[in-house]
């Protein structure tokens, strides 16, 4: 039995934003349950993308039941990444870290060959579940 999965950012997007964002097109994969896409933003100045997921359950004005996920460019190094962690997950194979309970990321090679941070910040979700989310995120 053969099953499609929809992806979590719809493929249009998917294309838009690879087209803005070129060698920072990351996109998350998981979501916790409930938590479906609500919307992108491209900040061309900083070179930041950030992706709004939202707990279908409330209105998307409720900015508690909002996830943010976002991928820009890292002065430092890889090994430098989890700096400031208080927590530390291996997540499918990925080194997350986190601090307090509504952060956290990981760093991940770019194309060009500088460093890419992945945030996923978000109230109300357990920072096990936020390292899941920044765990899953693939580039376009």
């Amino acid at each position: 039995m053969i099953r499609c999965v929809t992806p979590l950012v719809p493929p249009f997007i998917q294309h838009v934003i690879e087209q803005k964002a070129g060698s920072l097109a990351y996109v998350p994969t998981r979501a916790p349950f409930g938590y479906r896409y609500l919307s992108y933003s491209w900040d061309a100045g900083a070179k930041r993308l950030t992706i709004r997921l939202h707990d279908k359950h409330y209105a998307p004005s409720n900015a508690n039941r909002t996830l943010a996920v976002t991928a820009e460019r890292f002065g430092g190094t890889l090994a430098s990444c989890g700096d400031g962690n208080e927590k530390s997950y291996q997540v499918d194979g990925n080194k997350v870290f986190s601090a307090g309970v509504d952060l956290a990321w990981r760093c991940v090679r770019g194309v060009q060959g500088g460093v890419v941070k992945i945030l996923a910040a978000g109230r109300n979700l357990p920072a096990s579940a936020l390292a899941i989310v920044a765990s899953s995120v693939k580039r376009l």
